[in-house]
């Protein structure tokens, strides 16, 4: 028992023996009891702290029997509470869907300290729910928490208004967040019928319904409903997680640890948890224990508040055995690797993930609808207290009821479909009201209630029980102030990489929630997620940035589900071992970022150390034969007669008569009539076709061009300008051969070399591996793309890992290339460049050499389209749009975003945007009406609906810095 709450008898502050409101009809010992004045039968004072009628109004002096003998006569009573209805109340506002995150927190704290925290935290919520319940019992004119802000600070006025504004702010993001829950359950199960906001919606109307009842005494009955489906709920959950052979992802690969082996379970936390991620576990638990700001509203309208410790103990007995025992059962199913948040989503049966989920649908509904009729009722007895309204049925009254309740069910589908990063706010109101609604409301409660009853030195005055009951009252407003300081901190870190990694949702999306109900695992230390909140499906559902921001909708990832299974790279291994969060992309698990940078530290770290990137999901191609110059002088419009041994350039790969591009390409000389070329992996097939077709549409093409796919290759790139560094101490440890006056100084841009060397010091099977170095990439940065044979991929990036060490190189995934290609002015297939658009349009002209404008050398594909585009406007030629680098204020602009006049005319399109790590500004690419493409013209974006002032620049946003010949000796 929490100090001075303790059995009559013992020399404590509120002895509740024999104290019953209702015992006497004249409530005479109510009125002896919440004198000012009155002592307990054993000669003690029990003193209010705020004295009767401090609150606005005349019943703000009514003690609990004067309040029930008033209300007899109406047709609607309020105190009309037992202690097990009460009980049923607190059930379903704890026993809820934050039971399945439990997992998800042990996973990170480890077990043993998971459980005692657990254990900790229901008994302080336990205590401080004591003291608000001695506190009410002193103030029985308290009608909600609001009431008891006012009175704890000297009844300043401006208290209540920020306590109100606090508590109904709180209660409708609880709200909002079961309205997009249930809006993504509902598009789950009907496969998308109807778009998530329609969902929405309806899901806001039903709550509405839901929420109509005017006591809590007829809600406690759809609150026991609610606790005992979750309770099913949850139990299905456990026994499905033991009963299936593995867990959902099992052994697909994924994070360092993760998707890998049999389920693992960490006793305590590992050695690299961050502060961020442990902080967020922390919060995790405790949120899903505070509940008070309820609490004084359940008792305003119960008959016998003195009973309320009954339904207290009853529900902290059963939340911590079940949040206990469920959280470590399906943590030990589903292990460390296997985890996700809610744990539903870990289970590998379909069947089984939705019938479990599916009993929680009641708990969906009924815990927004409880916080809907609390703020309901705060509002609704303040305007009709004293009238006949608050307690009959009229027209009236119920008309105000049900419109208050529909404005916040109104409020809350608007806000939670407005704000992009709605789940998030979500937890970062929790980290500033639950700080004081948990804890420094009630640390401050019991010092000025021991102060009430025997003045400022009362912790002197009670000895040893003084000196502890102050102690630990302070160590509750200490970790009040530690989750608003330290809990804001983690949200805000989370909300502000989100933005940084471009995971940001759009405003009333309407895209189908199927990802949803399979809930992609949390990764620790940098996550790309943002932590769980208490009751939320879709925290854990982010996109990653890896391609303009279009996430799993993205044609690349995509590509990848047509074809089924996932392939993999010769590196997927040493991805995992390093902690990739690998996605899907291009057909290939490939990893978006590692556990030790976020994508925005990838970023930087490229442009100032280097990085080791996979690109082995690129199709390498190679073509040799008399005849392979004339085939890619048709096919694109390079000059590959002319193009010297050992240099590469861009190219295009163009459609006949249009002179879209089919796709872009990187076209290297080897030796006469001997190239090498590297396509992208999302266009592997039409690809192959088109090189395929072009090769049969020629009897002479066809027998003088032998043409292979390099399959099983590794291409990795080594970007930033450490690259040089590190790849010359890497060549010396595999004792390059046949090269050994190799100079990577005298290796510029656009320049590649072959060497063979030894990997076998590092795992690998050859002793003469041949490497293609080329000099190059797609970052902006000065760096290499090398081509490794099949055997000595993983060798070889285990090398250049062990020889460049962790203070010069790190391996960096596709969220950090995305944005850094996009600095770097860099297009990317499917998004800046499709079939449609041309190489003058995309602002490429520069690919089509001065030798391939005119003449009999000018016959490649497109070739009239093009060359016509490339002459002036007023000769009839030009083209209607052009690519364009653009600069934004505000929020950052994603693919599909409208470009505008300040007219409102729509005068082009986004194809890429992200925030700019280096610059600091939000960026983007796009296509706009031709006169509109020059350099300082002013426009406007559309994002997420609203205008965002932008202007056209030159690209790159950021300069590159490859080394280039023509500057002798440093990049530029």
């Amino acid at each position: 028992m929490p100090f001075g709450l303790g059995k009559s008898g013992r020399k404590v502050d509120n002895p509740t023996r024999d104290l019953d409101p209702n015992s006497s009809p004249d409530g005479s010992n109510e009125k002896a009891y919440y004198d000012t004045e009155a002592q307990d039968d054993n000669g003690r004072k029990m003193s209010r702290v705020a004295a009767p009628g401090s609150l606005t109004g005349e019943t703000d002096k009514l003690d609990v029997g004067r309040q029930m003998e008033l209300e007899s006569t109406n047709s609607i009573k309020y105190r009309t509470c037992s202690w097990p209805k009460t009980a049923a109340l607190l059930f379903s506002e704890y026993i809820c869907l934050a039971i399945m995150s439990f997992p998800y927190s042990y996973s990170v704290l480890g077990l043993v300290p998971g459980l005692i925290l657990t254990v900790v935290v229901a008994l302080s919520v336990l205590y401080t729910s004591l003291i608000v319940w001695e506190f009410c019992l002193r103030h029985p004119e308290i009608r909600d928490v609001c009431d008891v802000g006012q009175m704890l600070y000297w009844n300043w006025t401006w208290v209540w208004y920020l306590t109100a504004f606090m508590f109904i702010f709180n209660n409708t993001m609880i709200q909002g967040l079961h309205v997009l829950t249930g809006a993504e359950y509902l598009n789950t199960m009907s496969g998308g019928a109807v778009c998530t906001v329609g969902f929405g919606a309806i899901w806001a109307v039903l709550s509405w319904i839901c929420s109509l009842p005017r006591t809590f005494d007829t809600l406690s009955k759809l609150a026991t409903l609610s606790a005992f489906f979750t309770f099913i709920s949850v139990l299905l959950a456990a026994i499905f997680a033991g009963v299936e052979d593995h867990p959902f992802n099992y052994n697909k690969g994924g994070p360092k640890g993760t998707f890998v082996g049999e389920p693992t379970v960490l006793v305590v936390a590992a050695k690299n948890t961050g502060f961020v991620s442990g902080m967020n576990a922390f919060l995790n638990i405790s949120y899903t224990f505070i509940g008070q700001i309820t609490i004084p509203s359940f008792i305003a309208e119960m008959k016998e508040p003195k009973d309320f410790p009954k339904a207290l103990w009853v529900v902290t007995i059963c939340e911590i055995l079940v949040f206990g025992l469920v959280g470590s059962v399906i943590y030990a199913y589903t292990g460390t690797q296997y985890n996700v948040s809610p744990a539903f989503g870990a289970l590998g049966n379909e069947l089984y993930k939705k019938v479990s989920f599916s009993f929680m649908i009641p708990t969906l509904i009924f815990l927004g609808v409880l916080y809907a009729s609390v703020t309901a009722r705060f509002i609704f007895f303040r305007i009709f207290e004293g009238t006949r309204h608050k307690g009959n049925h009229t027209v009236l009254g119920w008309t105000a009821w049900g419109g208050i309740l529909a404005a916040t069910w109104v409020a809350a589908f608007i806000i939670a479909e407005v704000i992009p990063f709605f789940s998030e706010l979500t937890a970062l109101m929790s980290s500033l009201f639950d700080s004081f609604f948990g804890f420094i409301f009630w640390g401050t409660a019991y010092i000025r209630m021991r102060q009430a009853d025997y003045g400022p030195r009362w912790a002197t005055e009670r000895g040893i029980r003084g000196y502890a009951g102050l102690a630990l009252n302070i160590f509750l407003i200490l970790i009040g102030l530690f989750m608003l300081t330290g809990g804001t901190y983690a949200t805000c870190q989370t909300i502000a990489d989100m933005y940084a990694d471009g995971t940001v949702k759009g405003v009333f999306t309407c895209a189908n929630a199927r990802q949803h109900i399979e809930l992609e695992r949390r990764s620790d230390g940098k996550a790309l997620l943002p932590r769980p909140t208490n009751i939320t499906l879709s925290g854990s559902t982010q996109r990653a940035c890896y391609s303009s921001g279009n996430g799993p909708d993205d044609p690349q990832v995509n590509a990848a589900k047509a074809d089924g299974e996932l392939s993999r790279t010769k590196l997927h291994e040493l991805h995992v071992a390093h902690g990739g969060k690998m996605v899907p992309f291009g057909g290939y698990s490939m990893p978006v970022q590692y556990s030790d940078l976020s994508v925005g530290e990838s970023h930087k770290w490229t442009r100032e150390k280097a990085s080791l990137f996979d690109v082995g999901h690129m199709v390498q191609h190679e073509l040799s034969g008399p005849a392979a110059t004339r085939f890619l002088e048709t096919v694109t419009p390079s000059s590959a007669s002319t193009l010297k041994e050992g240099h590469s350039t861009l190219s295009c790969l163009l459609h006949p008569e249009t002179g879209g591009i089919v796709d872009d390409t990187v076209i290297t000389k080897l030796a006469p009539d001997h190239f090498y070329l590297v396509t992208n992996a999302a266009c592997r097939k039409k690809d192959l076709a088109y090189i395929a077709e072009n090769i049969e549409a020629s009897p002479e093409i066809q027998k003088g061009v032998k043409w292979a796919v390099k399959e099983g290759a590794g291409l990795v790139a080594l970007q930033g300008p450490l690259s040089a560094d590190v790849l010359e101490d890497t060549l010396k440890a595999l004792k390059v051969r046949d090269v050994a006056d190799l100079d990577l100084k005298g290796l510029y841009f656009g320049q590649c070399a072959r060497v063979r060397c030894d990997t076998r010091k590092y795992g690998g099977a050859e002793d003469a591996a041949e490497l293609l170095i080329s000099r190059g990439g797609y970052t902006g940065e000065d760096g290499f793309e090398i081509s490794v044979p099949e055997a000595s991929t993983e060798s070889f990036a285990k090398a250049l890992l062990a020889v460049g060490g962790e203070d010069r190189l790190r391996m960096v995934g596709l969220g950090a290339r995305d944005s850094l290609r996009l600095e770097a002015g860099m297009c990317l297939y499917g998004h800046d460049l499709d079939d449609t658009t041309t190489p003058i349009e995309a602002g490429l002209a520069w690919v089509i050499p001065p030798d391939r404008r005119k003449g009999d050398s000018a016959g490649f594909h497109g070739s009239e389209t093009i060359l016509k585009q490339l002459q002036p406007k007023k000769d009839g030629g030009g083209v209607e749009r052009k690519r364009v680098g653009l600069i934004l204020k505000g929020a950052p602009a994603r693919e599909g975003a409208q470009i505008v006049t300040e007219n409102d005319e729509v005068v082009g399109t986004v194809t890429s945007g992200c925030p700019s790590p280096t610059l600091g500004q939000n960026i983007a690419m796009g296509y706009v009406k031709f006169g509109m493409h020059k350099p300082g013209t002013k426009v406007e974006v559309l994002v997420r609906g609203k205008k965002r002032q932008a202007e056209v620049v030159k690209m790159p946003f950021v300069k590159s810095r490859y080394w280039k010949q023509a500057a002798g000796t440093a990049p530029g």
